[in-house]
């Protein structure tokens, strides 16, 4: 996914919300508290809470990456500016 200078502005906007960081705290919290508190025997309850830390976690860096891609391009692209 190419990120479009409003995408990133949005995503950052994300980023920065208090309710949005909020919610990601939140659900990260319960998805690692019910993991660790999944009795031995309910493996698929401990694996799916597992499965949404991680998708959590994916969802953040996919949010990141969007928000500092005019940064990074800036940076990979300044050698271009200069020939």
């Amino acid at each position: 996914m190419l990120a479009t200078p409003d995408m990133a502005r949005r995503a950052k906007e994300m980023l920065d919300d208090d309710v949005v960081r909020g919610i990601i705290s939140y659900l990260e919290g319960r998805y690692v508290s019910e993991w660790r508190n999944t009795p031995p025997g309910e493996f698929q309850k401990r694996e799916a809470a597992y499965a949404a830390v991680r998708a959590l976690e994916d969802f953040k860096v996919k949010l990141s990456s969007l928000a500092n891609a005019p940064k990074v391009d800036a940076h990979n692209n300044r050698n271009v500016a200069r020939r």
